[in-house]
């Protein structure tokens, strides 16, 4: 072992021995939590606390732990996970909050999109990106308290863990208790999805108290992904290593992508085309300086995400086939800009949880962004199987929007209303839309039809481009 190796060892020992003893004491207050909002579920935990303060997330380390984190914090032990991204960087707050022994700001805030809205290859970048944080945490004789699957973010580009408060001594009993909600969120999520159980996983996994549970999964075999808390300390972290190589393996590819091939076979960017209109009006919302986020409901390989991620500004692209998600975040993660990709049902996206739907808030509340692009989005709302009208469609896209809109018509010349719904011949028109789409915002401005006769109509509180 190198003398570098050595001097990390014993960091990491003597701060363990810190940590260990302050775990032993008791906890002398409690927040008030009329003056928080909690990240998550994070009023019960009894070491650290993330809750929001404006936009931004804050960690409050509860007494008595504040001087032992701090001088965990001191001890370096943790530089390299910091510099690796693994978890996100802290910045001290001075001032005080009540209830909290210390307060710290995250470096940054990421848009929150949770682990069940994550595609399979996201899933299981995640869960890559955790149990490398985990054999970094190990080898320095630490490991999580908490990692639950909210603890892990994606910030546009990469997936961090946020509660650095939960880094605790490495000990088997700690870690049996840890790894049991590690293999529900993430590990048996992956063994369900790479056996082809794609829509038992999405469901298990989006049940934010039980997860998939060993029994959910006995019948996949995969010994390797149970551990035994008979084993000890000595073999976690070969055993972290072994699953970790485990998981890289999967591939995990989704059984979806009806629409896959839509901008390979039907695009056309020439000039007058609605491809290239839909560009350029995006292009020219883009530089108004009062759309900072930009959310594309029907992303499918997210052209227009990307369009927009690439003028720097803050993207999350959506789609409810997670074959399609994927394509997206694969992209990404090959040089690609930064943005937030995401499954999203139009007609279902995720509902608010816990008490007064506070916990883990719904989508609109979490996505709603000053832009949202609704481009091939009303017709299949509305002409297809989903059967609504224009006043449904407003509204569900109206709760994801902060400012405007830009929808996209596409005309009956290019619809079968006969063969899918023949009483929208009496409504199915542009003027009708544009009526609906005026009760719900004080400007729509319809731009003049592309050649292909599609129109996009500009909706917000001021319909022009800037």
């Amino acid at each position: 072992m190198s003398s570098a190796m050595l001097v990390n060892r014993e960091r990491a020992n003597a701060a363990s021995a810190r940590l260990s003893t302050g775990m032993t004491e008791a906890s002398n207050g409690v927040p008030d939590s009329s003056q928080l909002s909690y990240y998550a579920r994070y009023f019960g935990d009894p070491v650290s606390r993330l809750f929001w303060q404006g936009p931004e997330l804050w960690m409050g380390i509860l007494p008595p732990y504040g001087s032992r984190f701090t001088d965990l914090m001191k001890s370096c032990v943790l530089d390299a996970v910091f510099a690796e991204h693994l978890i996100f960087g802290l910045e001290p707050v001075d001032e005080p909050i009540q209830g909290f022994d210390a307060v710290y700001r995250l470096d940054h805030t990421p848009r929150i999109t949770y682990w069940h809205e994550w595609s399979p290859k996201m899933l299981r970048a995640a869960t890559l990106r955790l149990f490398e944080l985990l054999i970094e945490l190990a080898e320095r004789a630490l490991t999580l308290r908490n990692p639950h699957a909210w603890n892990l973010l994606f910030d546009g580009s990469r997936f961090s863990y946020a509660n650095p408060g939960s880094v605790v001594p490495l000990e088997a009993e700690t870690f049996a208790h840890s790894y049991e909600k590690i293999a529900r969120f993430f590990v048996r999520p992956l063994l369900l999805l790479e056996n082809g159980y794609e829509h038992m996983a999405h469901r298990l996994t989006a049940d934010v108290r039980e997860g998939v549970l060993a029994t959910d999964v006995r019948h996949l075999g995969c010994p390797w992904a149970h551990w035994s808390d008979q084993s000890g300390e000595h073999s976690i972290l070969s055993f972290l290593k072994e699953v970790f190589a485990k998981i890289e393996s999967l591939l995990c590819n989704s059984t979806g992508y009806r629409w896959g091939n839509y901008f390979v076979t039907d695009c056309d960017f020439s000039p007058g085309s609605s491809w290239s209109r839909k560009e350029e009006t995006l292009e020219a919302l883009l530089r108004d300086a009062r759309i900072h986020s930009v959310l594309d409901l029907g992303a499918n390989t997210g052209h227009y995400a990307r369009l927009a991620a690439q003028n720097g500004h803050e993207v999350i692209a959506t789609d409810f086939d997670p074959a399609l998600v994927d394509g997206i975040f694969e992209s990404v993660q090959q040089a690609g800009p930064s943005l937030y990709p995401a499954v999203l049902d139009f007609t279902h996206p995720t509902p608010g949880q816990g008490v007064d739907s506070s916990w883990f808030p719904p989508a609109a509340e979490r996505l709603k962004s000053d832009l949202v692009l609704c481009f091939a989005l009303v017709h299949h709302m509305t002409v297809g199987k989903y059967r609504l009208d224009f006043e449904q469609v407003a509204r569900g896209v109206r709760s994801f929007s902060r400012g405007r809109v830009l929808f996209e018509y596409v005309g009956t010349e290019r619809l079968r209303l006969n063969a899918n719904r023949p009483e929208a011949e009496t409504w199915y028109t542009l003027e009708n839309m544009a009526e609906t789409l005026r009760r719900h915002f004080p400007t729509v401005q319809i731009l003049p039809p592309a050649k292909d006769g599609r129109c996009l109509l500009i909706c917000g509180p001021n319909g022009g481009a800037a």
